[in-house]
């Protein structure tokens, strides 16, 4: 039998076109002649050929030969090695060329003989404690040199089983007494939290601390690479520019691509903004004294933003103006709306249909509450008062001059000048009084007297392909407010459909800026906020892998604006177990003292509210967006997670990000697995 199960791995190896040593299951050595290559070569001599697996890895040489820098991981600039323990084997340990065996059941099917589903073998080998094997992956963090020994998420192995596979796997390695184990989830933390000093262990935060490189949004761009010190000037900015920012940004004019010196909240505006227009975005740690890029500023380079690593260099003319032709949509969008319509809606009694007359945050939010989810309420302002407040004061007809005005057009200073007049007339031009006797009536229905907050709900927002992630303005009055201080809410809100920054994110994609109006969303403030947050429900770094991406700050940040390169508490809520979700803890708060933000209770009150959403949501937007971006506030003593915009989000997968592969790419491609059914 043992001759049997020898022959058939050579025969599957060798048809695989593995040529490099391998090691039978019940011999170490090298099955082929090839002799040994000592350490002290392993830094000096070409790359050889692939190993399929090994007992042990004793120099870098041999890591070279069976790492893996797969697209799919969470961090950039890592290296890994997938091993397995055999309980059945003596406890043999195989280290396993993580380039071709992607995931521990290829090996443990293809080489060591098991016969069973994929799904039957998660089950027993993660779950169960009757399990054959022990699996797990050593990661090389390169840009902080830590080496670490993780689990999959959902693996309940005891503490003193994974303490007696870290002590063995330690043994077999040259970095041995560098390795470290990190608690993947507060399940591993929970499983070994009683093993003290004997299990060393590495944080995700000691991982960020060390992060040089961090890929957001993934691609090839063309521009002028600009050196922005100090403040970023909106107005300065051309879509052909790629911007290296010293400081966060609150939001940014459509760009080529866009480096920043400082770490972002992978879900902020910034990364949104980025990820919705398919504009490649990084950070990069000191990005501005790099000499690789400090040497190309102000010349036409092409960036490559990849999953692992970025690249530079000088591009021509040819090569740019064909990648920025084919950037810029070819056909104009005209947003829907109703002209008509002006009786003040509820937030809830509001349907998806709606959204031309309130806007699409305003509808899509009466869409979360028909799914029996908590969100603040309120009532929405729709479209006609805003058109009515530019008939009543003579706006109208120079606002359509104004926009058809070559000048205008083609002199961005000019624009500017002109907009930030006609932004000036409508928040000082008197609002209607009736409007604003029901206004303060809605209002004083609000429970309590809470702060109010308006909101903007335009009909060019939260569409799909177009987010219009902060591109307008919201504000928060007291809930004594006077007249004149609900007057002034209203027109600041109205008027800033017409900022700078959101005629030109809409100008570039066509939007008919003749056909744009501001509805307002009027809610009650939630005060007594523990933490904010945004979640899309589908997971950006893997597709074959479902599950949901969280990004939470403490109170006094905000994971939507800029963070000064604060780093949010991020979690992803694997949902592909048909037992339950599993989580994944990637990063603490730099505000959360070490403390989670978000418990388990909190994160299964989120995968319950997501998982609603992307069922009832999705399908509206078939063939537009894949997943669901929802904002959310953790708030009062019982610690609700309250629902504030929920919108359509476009995940791009990267080649090797997808779960099927050279799978056609589109503008948006379709999730594999359909939304499940709440």
């Amino acid at each position: 039998m043992l001759d049997a199960v020898r022959v058939s791995t050579l025969l599957l190896l060798a048809l695989l076109g593995c040529t490099g040593p391998q090691t039978d299951r019940r011999t170490a050595g090298p099955l082929t002649s090839e002799p040994e290559i000592p350490p002290a070569q392993a830094t000096t001599s070409p790359p050889a050929e692939r190993l399929a697996s090994t007992h042990r890895i004793d120099d870098p040489r041999t890591w070279a030969r069976l790492a893996a820098r797969p697209a799919t991981e969470t961090f950039a600039r890592t290296e890994v090695v997938k091993f397995l323990i055999d309980l059945e084997d003596e406890r043999r340990l195989w280290f396993t060329d993580t380039e071709r065996f992607e995931i521990h059941f290829h090996f443990a099917r293809d080489v060591l003989g098991v016969d069973e589903s994929h799904g039957d073998f998660n089950v027993r080998e993660y779950r169960r404690p009757e399990r054959r094997f022990v699996m797990g992956t050593l990661v090389h963090y390169l840009d902080p040199d830590l080496w670490a020994f993780e689990m999959v998420a959902g693996d309940n192995l005891d503490g003193a089983r994974v303490l007696e596979a870290f002590e063995q796997v330690q043994g077999a390695v040259f970095f041995g007494d560098r390795l470290r184990y990190r608690a993947i989830s507060p399940l591993h933390e929970r499983r070994t939290e009683g093993l003290g000093a004997r299990l060393p262990r590495v944080s995700a935060g000691e991982v960020f601390r060390g992060v040089r490189y961090q890929p957001l949004t993934q691609g090839v761009a063309y521009g002028t690479l600009r050196l922005v010190r100090g403040p970023l000037d909106a107005a300065s900015v051309r879509p052909t520019d790629i911007l290296v920012l010293e400081h966060l940004p609150d939001g940014i004019p459509v760009s080529s691509a866009v480096i920043s010196q400082e770490l972002q909240a992978p879900l902020g505006h910034l990364a949104l903004l980025c990820a919705t227009r398919g504009t490649p975005n990084m950070g990069l740690r000191d990005a501005l004294s790099d000499p690789a890029i400090a040497a190309l500023d102000g010349q036409l380079v092409r960036l490559d933003v990849a999953s692992q690593e970025h690249a530079i260099r000088a591009a021509t003319r040819a090569e740019a103006e064909e990648a920025w032709a084919a950037r810029r949509p070819a056909q104009p969008l005209t947003p829907q709306i109703d002209r008509s319509f002006a009786a003040l809606t509820a937030v809830c009694d509001a349907r998806i249909g709606d959204a031309p007359r309130i806007g699409a945050k305003a509808a899509q939010l009466g869409e979360v509450c028909a799914e029996g989810l908590p969100t603040p309420g309120g009532f929405a302002v729709p479209f006609a008062h805003y058109l009515r407040h530019l008939e009543r004061h003579g706006l109208a007809g120079g606002l359509r001059a104004m926009l058809e005005d070559a000048t205008f057009r083609g002199d961005p200073r000019v624009r500017a000048e002109n907009l930030a007049q006609l932004r000036a007339v409508i928040a000082r031009s008197p609002v209607d009084p009736a409007l604003l006797r029901e206004v303060r009536r809605r209002i004083e229905a609000f429970p309590g007297e809470p702060r109010v907050i308006f909101r903007s709900s335009t009909n060019a927002e939260d569409l799909p392909g177009f987010t219009g992630a902060g591109l307008y303005r919201s504000v928060v009055v007291s809930g004594g407010a006077s007249d004149a201080e609900l007057a002034d809410a209203l027109r600041e809100v109205w008027a800033s459909v017409w900022l700078s920054g959101a005629y030109e994110e809409r100008d570039w994609y066509r939007i008919d800026h003749r056909e744009v109006a501001m509805a307002v969303l009027v809610q009650p403030f939630v005060d007594g906020a523990i933490a904010n947050g945004v979640a899309i429900t589908a997971n950006p770094f893997y597709e074959a892998r479902p599950g949901y991406f969280v990004n939470a700050q403490a109170l006094g940040g905000s994971v939507t604006g800029a963070a000064g390169d604060e780093i949010p508490e991020q979690h992803l809520i694997y949902t592909y177990a048909d037992d339950g979700p599993e989580l994944e803890l990637v990063s603490r708060s730099t505000r959360g003292d070490g403390a989670l933000l978000l418990r388990e209770p909190e994160l299964m009150q989120l995968h319950a509210a997501l998982a609603r959403l992307d069922f009832a949501l999705t399908p509206y937007w078939s063939g537009r967006a894949n997943a669901v971006d929802v904002e959310f506030l953790v708030a009062g003593p019982d610690r609700r997670v309250v629902i504030l915009q929920a919108r359509p989000f476009c995940v791009r997968y990267t080649e090797g990000q997808r779960a099927v592969h050279r799978r056609p790419q589109t503008a948006c491609p379709a999730r594999l697995y359909p939304p499940r059914a709440p």
